[in-house]
């Protein structure tokens, strides 16, 4: 083997990690467009061809990424969300649920939560909307699938067990809960308090310790 031959030519990414990055970038761009106008104008005040102009795409593009505004809308919240199930899944094994939960908020959602106007603004937005309370729900079930998938890793059980379920669903309501009750009252500025709270509350009847 020559030298020439052990040459290494500089690393290119291949085209198609880039159109997969072009993509993620497009279709981030269309979420957080969307976040800024229907904070702006509301949710039915805003148009697809509002949030596709925003980005300078057609509205064609936009419907290759988001069926109807209401999947727009879960995508707000659903890189927090992957991000907050990655951290849960890297807690260590030995941790309580108690203790992984509240150090994977805060994490991965606790950062999130801190432009408290803006998240107000979105969580006004699924309480005042019917469509997207609809749509938000329907999501919720499959985060608590997740959910229940990561306490079967930690348990060595089955993510159907009726016990895995219902602590997922309690988890997730419980999440949801807490940040509604917080965006509907000006007494705390701190989103990951009444979280905490909440788990906090949670555990005692229901959470292995």
């Amino acid at each position: 083997m020559t030298v020439d031959s052990m040459t290494m030519e500089p690393t290119e990414i291949p085209r198609s990690g880039l159109a997969v990055r072009k993509k993620e970038r497009t279709k981030r761009q269309l979420a957080e467009a969307a976040a800024a106008l229907f904070s702006e104008r509301g949710y039915a005040g805003t148009t697809i061809d509002d949030i596709a102009a925003a980005v300078d795409v057609s509205p064609r593009t936009f419907f290759r990424y988001f069926p109807t505004k209401e999947d727009l809308v879960v995508a707000i919240g659903a890189t927090s969300l992957d991000q907050f199930f990655e951290a849960l899944k890297d807690r260590p094994p030995q941790e309580s649920l108690q203790v992984a939960l509240r150090e994977a908020v805060r994490h991965s959602l606790a950062a999130g939560w801190e432009d408290t106007a803006k998240v107000r603004s979105f969580l006004a937005l699924l309480r005042d909307t019917p469509a997207l309370r609809a749509r938000w729900l329907e999501e919720a079930y499959g985060n608590r699938d997740r959910m229940a998938e990561i306490i079967a890793l930690r348990t060595n059980t089955d993510p159907s067990d009726l016990r895995n379920l219902l602590i997922a669903g309690a988890i997730t309501l419980t999440i949801n809960t807490a940040l509604q009750v917080w965006a509907d009252q000006d007494a705390e500025a701190d989103a990951s308090s009444f979280v905490y709270r909440g788990l906090h509350e949670l555990a005692a009847p229901l959470l292995p310790n």
